[in-house]
């Protein structure tokens, strides 16, 4: 009834490897791609089986039972690998879509249907021809060519989903991609094949006999490229643009997805993470990681001690099967807010908290901020206490005992109150009512103590003290708004001669010369240089030179417009960026310029002091297509005023003249 050939055998070592795939698929599945990608090769198992049993049949009626039996479940391998694909690629909702569903059902039983009646119609298999080595040669019927092209186009579709995986997906998507893809197209060759005789052995079907072949592609995949376990389901949602870090994992903490952000932030690249254990590549995470799955967590994370990340780890759901399929983190960096937060807090609890005194330490008890109420109590200025321990106002009159028991007090993270004799500068005693609190960081842990405090020995005028310690701390909130501005202006500002310095100048001028694109309009550089600046300063001071730098800032601020940019460029260095004016404007501005400051001279201590200036001008674009080569043209000007006797202006295309005269 059965016989053992060369084809059997082939046939059966397939099918064993399939059966391999089949029991690894089904114990990695993970999600509903792993389902199908299971059932698929299940399904591709029992074909196999049909296959084998039907080239060692022999009554050709028990070949022909096996056909069947192969057909049915070779056309439901087609939906089932379809549904893998539409997966992979990422439209899981198009493979639960019921149409689609419905079509798979119709693909199956149409094709399963034909192939089940044929004895009745004849439309599938015409005749039945004997070959050699107990080979039976199906001869096909008209429908027999219409189940080839339905189930042809469906693996067309398989394949550019596969495609296009690859092209979207990371780099050990692409890897999945490129082998699944490999696997697939040598079966879909080799039944070509088998369709067109090309190996002329009628009634072989070498889909079936080779695809032992094939299937160690897909053990490949399995193993080296861990299908099944490191999924493409988070790429949507890693977005690389992004600035926040967002890694994607699966439940067993693998790393399934990563940006550049998080990558960077890690110290490694993106490739190089995936498929790794986050605890492995990254300790911190481990005990957050310890929670269960389902669980939100947040946390502050800090790495090397010099960044500081608001960190988010969330469940990563799917529709089907409906649950958690991993986690995803999201990192963003904290760090500057963080710094702001700590500084502010000090002001702020100082302003809000103490209707009087207030003194704020480190944990070591060293003063680290005194406000002005507490100088005028104690008769020490700021310079005397900043870093000094408040030992330095105690009487040595108040108990020791008081000392511990606000130190164990404030130190266990509670609020101590009471009273302490202490000492002015002067000698005078003077008591004190304090509250000392601790101050506590994002992270729960004491930071730093602060201590706010009530003179209390002519009580008589504590209500008094209290009106003008409030009105005080309102001048104060003013004072540190003005300040804060004042600072935000000093960034960009040279304090000696309130120009804009070369930190506001990066900051614009790429803005302006951007402007000057858009707008077809000229922008002209002119670099100023006081002459013999040096000698100056060696022989008259650096008082008086500095007297100078100042006079001629004044000068430069008359001679420009509110538009033009002027900043103190580096020591006896100036520059003027004039946007919409061509060198040639610029020259006679510099001109009067120069002979403004050559006429004015100044007074100083010891004598009038006669000073000049040189000047280099060069024009964006003509000069250069950005400020580095506009600024080095304009350099070269000003080295050639030097050079030619000072006190003048040259402009940089009159050196161009020159050198093409020459």
């Amino acid at each position: 009834m059965f016989v053992v050939t060369p084809i059997v055998v082939s046939a059966f070592i397939s099918t064993a490897v399939l059966a391999i795939n089949t029991t690894i698929a089904w114990r990695r599945r993970r999600d509903r791609m792993g389902v199908y990608f299971s059932l698929f090769t299940a399904v591709q198992t029992l074909w196999g089986i049909m296959v084998t049993l039907g080239y060692a049949a022999v009554p050709l009626q028990l070949k022909v039972f096996f056909a069947v039996m192969d057909g049915w479940a070779y056309r439901t391998s087609d939906v089932l690998v379809l549904l893998f694909a539409l997966c992979f690629a990422g439209y899981e909702r198009i493979a639960e879509n019921k149409w689609v569903k419905a079509y798979g059902i119709f693909h199956i039983l149409s094709h399963g249907l034909l192939i089940s009646t044929n004895q009745q119609h004849g439309l599938m298999w015409s005749d039945f021809v004997p070959q050699a080595n107990n080979v039976l040669l199906f001869a096909h019927g008209p429908a027999f060519g219409y189940t080839v092209l339905t189930s042809y186009l469906i693996g067309l579709t398989a394949m550019i989903l596969f495609a296009s995986a690859s092209f979207r997906g990371s780099k050990i998507v692409r890897r999945q991609a490129y082998v699944i893809l490999t696997a697939f197209l040598v079966q879909i060759f080799l039944n070509v094949a088998y369709n067109l005789d090309l190996f002329n052995m009628p009634g072989v079907d070498w889909t079936s006999a080779t695809s032992a072949f094939t299937n160690v592609f897909v053990l490949w995949a399995l193993y080296g490229y861990k299908l099944l376990d490191i999924a493409p389901i988070a790429r949507n949602k890693l977005i690389e643009s992004l600035g926040d870090g967002m890694i994607a994992l699966d439940l067993q903490d693998r790393i399934m997805d990563v940006n550049r952000s998080a990558a960077e932030m890690l110290g490694d690249n993106e490739n190089a993470l995936l498929g790794k254990k986050l605890g492995d590549v990254f300790p911190r995470f481990t005990p957050e990681l310890q929670n269960a799955p389902e669980k939100e967590v947040k946390f502050e994370l800090n790495i090397g001690g010099r960044r500081y990340y608001d960190a988010l780890i969330s469940p990563l759901r799917d529709d089907w099967p409906r649950g958690i399929v991993g986690r995803l983190i999201i990192l963003r960096d904290t760090t500057e807010r963080k710094t702001n937060e700590l500084r502010l807090l000090q002001l702020t609890q100082a302003v809000e908290q103490s209707p009087a005194s207030v003194v704020i330490t480190d944990l070591q008890g060293n003063i680290a901020y005194v406000n002005p109420r507490f100088m005028e109590v104690s008769g020490y200025n700021a310079s005397e206490l900043i870093g000094r321990n408040p030992r330095v106002i105690q009487s040595g009159q108040t108990p020791l005992e008081t000392y511990e028991d606000m130190w164990q007090t404030i130190g266990s993270g509670r609020v101590w109150r009471g009273e302490l004799l202490n000492k002015k500068k002067n000698g005078d005693l003077y008591w004190e009512l304090e509250v000392v609190a601790p101050v506590f960081d994002s992270a729960g842990q004491i930071a730093n103590y602060i201590a706010i405090k009530e003179e209390i020995t002519a009580r008589k005028e504590a209500e008094a003290r209290l009106l003008e310690a409030n009105a005080r701390l309102e001048r104060q909130v003013k004072e540190i708004q003005a300040l804060q501005a004042e600072l935000r202006e000093q960034a960009v500002r040279d304090s000696l001669t309130g120009l804009h310095n070369r930190h506001y100048l990066s900051e614009t001028m790429e803005h302006e010369l951007a402007r000057a694109r858009r707008d077809g309009h000229p922008v002209s550089f002119a670099l100023v240089d006081i002459d013999r600046f040096k000698f100056l300063n060696d022989t008259r001071g650096h008082s008086t030179g500095d007297l100078v730098l100042k006079r001629l800032a004044g000068h430069l601020l008359t001679f420009t417009r509110n538009g033009d940019i002027v900043c103190r460029y580096g020591g006896e260095e100036f520059l003027i960026v004039f946007p919409n004016i061509p060198e040639a404007r610029a020259l006679q501005i510099a001109e009067r310029l120069r002979a403004a400051v050559q006429e004015s001279g100044l007074i100083a201590r010891d004598g009038a002091i006669s000073i000049t200036i040189s000047i280099g001008i060069a024009e964006f674009p003509a000069h250069g297509d950005d400020a580095t080569s506009v600024l080095e043209a304009a350099d070269r000007a000003l080295y050639a005023a030097k050079n030619n006797g000072r006190n003048r202006v040259v402009l940089w295309s009159e050196l161009q003249s020159r050198d093409l005269a020459k």
